[in-house]
Parts: structure tokens; sequence; C-alpha cells
């Protein structure tokens, strides 16, 4: 265990949430926090136990690999800079996964008192560890398909709830005074329809006022380790989801009116390189901010340290006589485009192979759009065979006597073939359509048959930001939507 207090203090300082005190109260907590050295491949914990310690890495890694889990990902990564152990925040809860050292580690941990002790002295510190809490209970049930195998999930939080019980009163409200007063009148009118209007609007009420809290609850700002995004669905219209990783945000800004410092919400405004992206009535936006600005200073740190170590093993290299070997990234880390999957075993994903919307080339992805766009662009020369079909049987049944077989079969031949080539056309102009996903860059190419090609490319790295919608009640049974993607004062929407 470290004794020194000065250089505990200073570990804290770079550490969220201690992060938000200031160094006076840190030299006062630091006895309270011990060191400790873990070797590889140690234990921490097991899933199942009783929870009794909250955890930082201060050098190496942890892997927390979950007990039970039914859907996302099993096992998560953590490095210097991340925390775990969230359970102890929780007097019911027990450990949901187990953590083991993959390297030789140096941890800071807090038992539940100590730390039960500072969320009561400390509200900001309060404030924090609800947030931990709460995106740990998020993590454990939410599913989030378009996360990264290395990607870290730190914040997960709704709207201020009372924008819900607000909504609920507002919805409901007006339900129930509909319904008094329309039973009213039925009952003094002794009006049997009224009745059955008043019991009507009562139930129609309550309909929205449960698909509004449903709205709410699907509403979630969530921080990760690479990216800011917001994710939200409106049920039966659209769902979307709007993102920036950090190495695209130039600044950001912190609002909050009189009613939203009383309530306690407030905005977050980010400036990227193509415009501002608003987060709106969050709960405790201070502490949220705070959270953002770790997350920043984090991945500058992480940047800066790449680049020495490159430097360093150059000249090494050079110095040695050595020709220079450039090193990669890791794959998937600070990246600025975002890769998503969809693979549920439906019916919906046997029409989507049947119809190639997806498949791999030379490492590469390539998408087109969603068969349903075909069925648009088919539609009119397809009911027009249909149309030809139903003619044919038509004469051949004698309803048309007035037109010879001749004219009859000679006219239905034209008219197929015409159809058929505008048929092959339609589908020709839709298969020409591809969207390309290669390693460094993503590609539009838009080709007309007997026509001219456009194709548009942009490297991946200089993505800013993405932007995924999923409009109207059949995007969403049929799982298709829109991804806009700005680079610079560009924008390429697939």
């Amino acid at each position: 265990m470290e004794q020194d207090s000065g250089r505990t203090a200073e570990w804290l300082s770079s550490l969220f949430p201690f992060s938000l005190l200031d160094e006076d109260d840190l030299l006062e907590i630091s006895p309270m926090v011990e060191v400790i050295e873990c070797p590889r491949n140690s234990r921490l914990y097991a899933a199942g136990d009783i929870p009794d310690h909250f955890y930082w890495i201060l050098s190496g890694d942890v892997q927390l690999t979950a007990g039970t889990i039914h859907r996302g990902k099993r096992e998560q990564n953590l490095g210097p800079g991340d925390f775990f152990g969230a359970e102890v925040l929780s007097r019911t809860d027990y450990r949901f996964s187990q953590a083991v050292c993959l390297s030789k580690s140096k941890l800071a941990r807090i038992n539940e008192q100590d730390l039960n002790q500072l969320r009561e002295r400390f509200p900001a510190l309060k404030s924090a560890l609800s947030l931990i809490y709460q995106t740990h209970k998020f993590r454990s049930r939410l599913f989030l398909p378009w996360l990264e195998s290395d990607e870290k999930v730190n914040l997960v939080c709704r709207r201020h709830p009372f924008f819900l019980i607000l909504r609920v009163l507002l919805v409901g409200g007006v339900a129930v005074g509909g319904f008094a007063a329309l039973l009213a009148i039925a009952v003094t009118g002794k009006s049997v329809g009224l009745l059955f209007l008043a019991l009507f609007f009562l139930l129609l009420g309550l309909f929205f006022t449960g698909w509004s809290a449903l709205e709410w609850s699907n509403d979630y700002f969530i921080l990760t380790s690479d990216r800011v995004l917001v994710q939200k669905k409106l049920t039966g219209f659209f769902d979307s989801r709007q993102e920036a990783p950090y190495t695209a945000i130039l600044s950001t800004g912190l609002e909050s009116t009189i009613w939203g410092r009383l309530v306690g919400f407030g905005t977050i405004n980010l400036r990227t390189y193509n415009g501002n992206l608003s987060f709106k009535r969050l709960p405790v936006p201070g502490i949220i901010f705070e959270m953002l600005e770790y997350q920043r200073q984090h991945i500058k740190q992480e940047s800066r340290q790449t680049e020495h170590t490159e430097i360093r093993t150059t000249l090494k290299q050079r110095l040695g006589g050595k020709s220079v070997e450039r090193t990669q990234p890791a794959p998937g880390r600070h990246r600025a485009g975002v890769s998503t999957t969809y693979a549920s075993g439906s019916l919906l994903d046997l029409a989507a192979r049947f119809f190639g919307l997806r498949h791999e080339r030379s490492g590469s992805v390539i998408y087109r759009t969603h068969w349903w766009r075909l069925m648009g662009k088919t539609l009119i020369p397809s009911l027009l065979l249909l149309a030809v079909v139903v003619f044919i049987i038509l004469k051949m049944l004698d309803f048309m006597p007035a037109i010879s077989e001749t004219q009859a079969y000679g006219a239905a031949i034209i008219a197929t073939v015409i159809c058929w080539v505008w048929w092959l056309y339609q589908y020709q102009d839709w298969f020409n359509d591809i969207y390309i996903i290669s390693t460094d860059q993503i590609v539009d190419v838009n080709r007309r048959p007997l026509g001219k090609e456009e194709r548009r490319s942009a490297p991946i790295q200089n993505i800013q930001t993405v932007e995924f919608k999923r409009k109207g009640l059949i995007g969403l049974i049929l799982n298709f939507g829109t991804v806009r993607i700005q680079i610079g004062n560009q924008e390429l929407t697939f």
C-alpha cells in the first residue's frame, strides 16, 4: 500500500470523479484511497461476490467478464484511467462480473464505508457516482449493436425526469379532465353514446400517456471511449443516432436557464468542423460536462503518448541504421467512422441475403439500398405487367369480343416487352447504386444504365460526424434508414 498522500492526491486529480475536487480536498481524502499492485492474471473478484471496493486503474490492464448476459459483449478490457466495481454503490447488488488483471497492474481502490462518507460529504461526487451506477445498470441491459469490440461505455443517461413527469401530467391531465367533463354531460343528459365517448377518450389519453413515457425512456445520451452520441427513438415513427468522435470536437459549451438551474437540467453544445451539436435537457449537466472534458483530455493524452512513442522508435531505428517501419493504429481506436452490422436471423435477413444487400469482397463491405426501394422503383412496370396478364385472361374468356385475337395478343406482346425493358432498367438502376466501406475510405457509386456514372469517395480518417435515422413505421418494421456522413462541407448520404 502506498503511504505518500501527496503522490496519491496527484493520481486522484487525474481520475474521474476525483478530478471534480480541489487540491486541498484531495489531500484530505487521499488516506482513504489504497494503492495496490497486482500481478498478472490475479483475480480481484468473481461474479456473485459481495462488493467491497470501487477501483481505478493507474497502470496495466483489467478484463471484466460478465457472469450472466443475454446479449451484447461478455468481455470488456479496461486500461489506465478507467474505473470499475460500480456494484459497491448499491446496498443490494452482487458483483455482476469477474475482474482479472491481464498484466501487472497498479490500482487505486476505496472501500464501501469510506466511499459512502465521501458521497455524503461532497455533492459533486455523489452526483457523479450516481451517474456511474446508473450507467452500470443501463449497460447491463441495453443492447448497443454499433459498439466496437474495444470501445467502452463511460456514460448512459436519459433526459431529466422532470420532462417525463411534465409530459405525463399534461397528457394524463387532459385525458382525465376530458373524461370527467364528458362523463358529467353523459350522466346529466342520460346519453349512452356520450358515456362510451368518455370511456374512449380516457383510454386514448392513457395510451398517449404511456406512449409519451416510452418515447422519453428510449432517448439516451451516451459517452464512450471514442465518441459522444445521442440515440433517439420515437416509437412507430423514427429511430435515429447522431454522433461525433472526440477528435472532431473543436470546443464544448454548457448552457442553462434559470428554470434549468432550479430543476437541475441543462444543455451541452459541441462545436465540430461542420457545425454544432446540442444535447438538451440533460440531468446534472455540470457533471456530464466535466466527464466529457475528462474523456477529451484522456484521448489527447493517449494521442500524445502514441506520438512520443513513435518518435522515440523512429529515432532509435535511424540511429541504429535501420529502415523506419511505420506503425499502424490499432483497429477501431479513435476512428471517425462507425461500422454497424445488423443480423437478427429473421425473415428480413433472409430477404437481405436474397437481394444481396450486403457482401464482402477483397476486404471491403459493399452495400446496396434496401429491397423496399427496389419495390418502389419497379412498382409501376410490375402493375402494368399484371394488367397485361389480366387483359390476356379476359380475352381468353371472351370478355372483349370487339377486339380481335391478333390485335389483343399483338398489343399484349408489345406492352410486355416495353414493361419488361422498363422493369429491367429500374432494377439495373437500383443494382448499380452501391456504397463501399473499405479499410481506409468510403465510396458512393451512382451509375445510370446506359448513362453517366458518379463516384464520390472520402478517407475514413476525415469523417467528422455520423448521423443515422430510421423514419416511419415501414422503416422501423423493415429495418432500413439513412446514414449521413459529414466530411468538411461535403455530405455523403447512404
